[in-house]
């Protein structure tokens, strides 16, 4: 199969339906194998009643002992898929820092994922760094025209992955010197290898239809260029909440750069920094947060929720963008914690 062939390839079909395509995003759920059921009560009501068109999850969806083994790892993505599943949703994943940190690799991980019938992630191709690099093409509603691309990357996890793959010879924690570049910045960046396969992608599908094509782009770890809106609020239009640094890479990897000469992709949006969900433009790029909705690690009881983007199809490239919330959708939120196998079974 060729790249083209590949980036095509969809198990089912996106389009726009009644001239709209939304998309719901939820991040960082840290799902463990007793997990709080409370999270997936927020996730069903939310999808209930935003009623996506595409579902993603932003990386660290499961971690420490939901991602031991395979059978684990099966059964709690049963759980988190099912509000898809059962409604006949697509959906799709990219992974975080801490979902390979006990147990399976992405590498691994990647075919219980896919196994599901309405999840469209791909493995992406083998010469590129990481595991899920992908393009997902949204048609009009005859499915004869492609008028969005929803791009999946991967951000790798920390600083000693990039070390290990190009064998430099220093500590990890030599990147996170007293004054950095950018602050809190340990965590890795996204390869030169992925910004090649995005260009020369692009570029083949805007041949294949004519035209340029707009998008959105989707992964774990924010770009450092996420801290430009909450230092510029009437600039960028910063709307939203901040309550932790950006942990990004302690270099540019430029990525945003590339999107910017591009000019196709109209939003980026992250998970990873649980309590920050703000967004704001800068050189007409959206970069939004999407403020974390797990139960079993830090998370802000206010802004737990998901991210919805929404183009419409008579001027695909404008990306319209904003929050919500589990407290808008259920009763009595947050309630107590109830675990899937009781408090008496081991959280870890």
């Amino acid at each position: 199969m060729t790249r083209l062939e590949e980036n095509l390839y969809l198990k089912k079909p996106l389009k726009f339906k009644d001239g709209k395509f939304r998309i719901l995003a939820f991040s960082d759920l840290h799902g463990i194998k007793n997990y709080d059921l409370r999270m997936m009560r927020d996730i069903d009501a939310i999808v209930e009643n935003v009623k996506p068109d595409l579902v993603l999850l932003l990386g660290d969806i499961g971690w420490r002992t939901a991602v031991t083994d395979v059978d684990t790892l099966r059964e709690y993505l049963t759980d988190v898929s099912e509000p898809m599943e059962k409604r006949k949703i697509p959906w799709a994943h990219v992974f975080g820092n801490h979902d390979d940190e006990r147990g399976l690799t992405n590498e691994m991980q990647e075919p219980v994922y896919e196994s599901f019938e309405y999840c469209l992630s791909k493995t992406g191709p083998d010469d590129v760094s990481g595991t899920g690099n992908y393009v997902l093409p949204v048609t009009n509603e005859n499915g004869d025209d492609i008028l969005f691309n929803v791009w999946g990357l991967d951000s790798h996890d920390g600083m000693g992955d990039y070390i290990r793959q190009f064998g430099l010879k220093t500590d990890p924690w030599f990147f996170n010197l007293p004054d950095p570049l950018y602050p809190y910045a340990r965590y890795d960046s996204i390869r030169f290898d992925q910004i090649m396969w995005y260009w020369n992608s692009s570029d083949e599908l805007n041949a294949y239809a004519g035209k340029k094509i707009p998008g959105i782009m989707a992964f774990h770890i924010p770009l450092p260029e996420f801290i430009v809106p909450y230092k510029n609020v009437a600039q960028t239009y910063y709307k939203g909440t901040r309550r932790e640094s950006v942990g990004c890479g302690p270099f540019n990897s430029g990525l945003f750069n590339a999107v910017v000469e591009r000019g196709e992709v109209k939003a980026i949006v992250c998970g990873h920094d649980h309590i920050n969900d703000y967004e704001g433009d800068y050189c007409n790029v959206k970069l939004a947060y999407d403020g974390g909705i797990s139960y079993d690690c830090y998370c802000d009881e206010d802004l737990r929720g998901g991210r919805v983007l929404e183009v419409k199809e008579s001027d695909p490239g404008v990306v319209e963008t904003y929050m919500v919330r589990s407290s808008d959708y259920v009763p009595d939120y947050p309630g107590e914690c109830v675990r899937k196998y009781g408090d008496s079974e081991p959280l870890e």
